[in-house]
Order: structure tokens, then sequence, then C-alpha cells
């Protein structure tokens, strides 16, 4: 697992690739969930396969989010992590803090 911090700006698209290396076939599950504290029982928001994760190549998907997922969250920082889920395990692959910085032009 790696632990990676992410910046944003409330409001953007934020937008990146994650390859595999090793995997075989495709994934069965993958989240990318984000929120303001890691025991929140809500999520700030939360991506999955087919709604703001895809499939780019082979052993590459990309991780988009949508400026509507943060432009009504407050600005600060935010606990992510990125799972996913194949051959019936689950391993996080990516966490760390979701830095949500002030947007200037709306």
């Amino acid at each position: 697992m790696k632990s990676i911090n992410i910046t944003m700006v409330r409001g953007d698209t934020l937008s990146f690739g994650v390859e595999l290396e090793g995997l075989n076939q495709d994934l069965e599950s993958a989240y990318f969930s984000c929120k303001q504290e890691p025991n929140d029982s809500t999520y700030t928001f939360q991506k999955s396969l087919g709604n703001g994760i895809t499939k780019a190549e082979t052993n590459k998907y990309r991780i988009r989010v949508a400026p509507e997922d943060t432009k009504n969250i407050d600005i600060g920082n935010y606990y992510y992590d990125f799972e996913i889920g194949v051959n019936s395990d689950v391993f996080t692959i990516l966490k760390g803090l979701l830095t949500v910085e002030q947007d200037i032009t709306t």
C-alpha cells in the first residue's frame, strides 16, 4: 500500500490513472472513498467501477472526481483510500489525505 497526499481545488475535476502491476484479470470491484474523518459513517463522496472509475487499458484504471462531488464541501483535509477487489480478495492500494483548496473562479 502506498500513502500519497493529493491536493485539488473545490469544484474542479480531479482525474488520475493507476497502473496495477501483475494483474492478470479485470477488477471485480474498485472504490475511491473520501471521508471528513476516517471513522465517519458517511462518505463525503465515493467513486466505484462504472461510476467514476473506468478501465483505461490493460492493468490501467482512471479515477475521476467530478466537479459536483466537491463543489459544496468545506475546504480542508479529508481522508481517502482506493480499494480494489480481485479473485475474491480485497486490497487497499492507496490512501492518504485529500486537501481541498478554495476555488477562486466560480
